[in-house]
This record gives structure tokens, sequence and C-alpha cells, in this order.
């Protein structure tokens, strides 16, 4: 019990000294530790002894030799930009709903201290970003990490609106049941990705429209064609989360969007000149979603081949045009 009691101050006096060096950057005995370490016994030559004592243990604690010795904590834990880059990053995400935001924000801003994490979060600029109403977030991620970690399936039921915005049950309300891989972020939405013992192919659930997840009892059954399955990879050659069937496709495209290219498919994407051109070749699952993103970029780029790639995307302007005519 005297041991407990003794390590307990002694990690009191870590967590005043950690909270000191979140508002100065040094330090000297008297000056604050001795007024800060509120409802514990201190003295002098005390905190001398602790200190060398949090050292050997491994925290660190360092010494500037001086007339009065100043004393600073050496912090590991997350600086200003990285706070500010994590809250940024939660106040964009529409799949977190707008109380979970700011208690996730709250958080987030302790991580840089008291004093800084009041700063940080005064100077945070909202984004105006149409949040979800799905309380369950939390609740379906955590459930759907443990799965993966335990190599367990989980079951959930999934829904969508219709035009009135109600939602709709799908699969007749019924449970899904699945083996989930890795979780992504895409196009500002949160994934599940996973496959099913019936249809064995790769598919992607919102999590945000996950409901009621469970873990299951039954193992995580993984089929040999996908065990060496790359979500980063998937993400790369799938547009909007739409899936369709994988064909190594070759572009040709304008140099100004080169960088339009990079963001897409990677800095290691090999371009060759082409003339005044460039061409590569990459991994794309075609769908309607990957055709509307070359439309997007207009006459910078041309499918080269496969020949069945480049008429699907021919069939599809023309149903456009007609669309207009």
């Amino acid at each position: 019990m005297w041991i407990s009691r003794y390590f307990g101050k002694i990690f009191m006096k870590k967590a005043v000294l950690k909270r000191i060096i979140a508002q100065f950057k040094k330090f000297h005995i008297h000056s604050r530790i001795v007024q800060t370490c509120e409802g514990i016994s201190v003295e002098r030559k005390t905190l001398y002894d602790d200190i060398d004592l949090l050292n050997k243990c491994g925290y660190e604690i360092m010494q500037v030799r001086k007339k009065q010795n100043m004393y600073y904590v050496s912090d590991r834990n997350f600086d200003t930009a990285e706070v500010r880059i994590l809250i940024d990053a939660v106040e964009a995400a529409s799949f977190i709903t707008k109380e979970k935001t700011d208690r996730l924000t709250d958080k987030i801003a302790s991580l840089a201290g008291s004093h800084k994490g009041e700063v940080i979060k005064n100077n945070i600029v909202a984004f105006d970003t149409t949040k979800r109403d799905n309380e369950q977030i939390y609740y379906n991620v955590f459930n759907i990490n443990e799965a993966i970690i335990a190599k367990k399936k989980i079951s959930f039921k999934y829904y969508k609106f219709n035009a009135k915005g109600e939602k709709i049950a799908m699969h007749e309300n019924k449970p899904y049941t699945v083996n989930p891989i890795a979780t992504m972020v895409s196009n500002d939405n949160y994934y599940l990705i996973c496959t099913s013992d019936k249809y064995k192919d790769v598919a992607h659930y919102r999590i945000d429209r996950m409901e009621n997840v469970k873990i299951t009892r039954d193992d995580f059954v993984l089929t040999d064609d996908l065990k060496d399955f790359d979500p980063r990879k998937n993400k790369k050659q799938i547009f909007s989360m739409f899936l369709g069937k994988t064909q190594n496709v070759t572009f040709e495209i304008e140099p100004d969007i080169v960088e339009v290219i990079f963001d897409k498919f990677g800095k290691n994407t090999k371009l060759s000149p082409y003339g005044d051109k460039y061409r590569f070749t990459t991994e794309i699952q075609i769908s309607d979603a990957f055709f509307g993103w070359c439309m997007g970029l207009g006459t910078k780029i041309e499918i080269i081949s496969p020949r069945d790639v480049k008429a699907q995307y021919l069939q599809l302007l023309h149903n456009v045009i007609c669309k207009y005519k």
C-alpha cells in the first residue's frame, strides 16, 4: 500500500510537470512546481529525488545548469501543427455527427496542452460541412475494428434514403453478415471493405449507414485470391467506391494534369513521354464513375486501350449527348 501511495505521488508530480511544460518552455523548482503541486507534500529535496527517479524510469526530465537550474520535460506528444491537422480533418468529416465532432475536437485540442489547446480551438475555422446524424458511428467503428483484430465476422443492418429523405432498410431489413477486411475514407465518406461467403467479391458499405453492428462467433473467412488484397491499391483502382471489372487501362494526358494523375494514382505512376503529351498504364475498376472522372478532365485525357473500355466510354458519351438533343 505504501509503495502504491509513493508512486502515486511520483506520477502525480510527473503529470504536474507535463501541465507546466505545456504552458512554459522551462521552469525552475521553487517558482512553479511548489505552487502547482496542490494536495501533495512537496519539498525541494524531495522533488530533486523524484525527478531523478522519473528519469531512471525512462521519463525524460531535462536539466539546464545555470545559477538557478532550469528543468524541462522532453515532450513527445502531438505538436500544435499536428493537432490542428487532426482537428481540421474531424471538422471536415461529414460522417461524424455534429455532437461527436464537438467532443472529439475538444479531446484532440487537449493533446497540445491546456494553454495551446485553447488557442487552437479559438482559431479554428468551422467547415460548412453537412454532418450526418447516425450517432452509432463510434459504436460501429469500434466493433468493426475489434472484429478485424479478432478475425471474426460481423453482422449489421444497412439502409439508404428515398427521395423524401426517409430511411429505407436494405436486404428486406435482414442483417448482412460479412468478413471485415479494412476501413477507408473516400470522397468524404467512411467505408467498410469486406467480403461475404456468398458472393466472394470485395464489397464496400458506408459505415454511417450501418446499424446494429455486432461481432459474431464465426471466424473470418478469406478466399485464397483475396489473401494478398491491398486496400490502398484498391482505393487507387476505384472511383467514388463504385466497383467494376479490373482492367489495365492506358491513357494519354496533357502535361498540365500531371499532378491530378499523381494525386489519384500516386507519384510512382510511370509517365512516358509521347510527343508533347504523356502516356501511362494503370489498373482501373471500370464503372460509370470512372468514365465520369474522365469526362471531368475533358480533352486533357484520352483512353488509348483496351478497345472495349474505349468503346464503353464512347457509348456513354453518345448516350449523354442524346439526352440533350
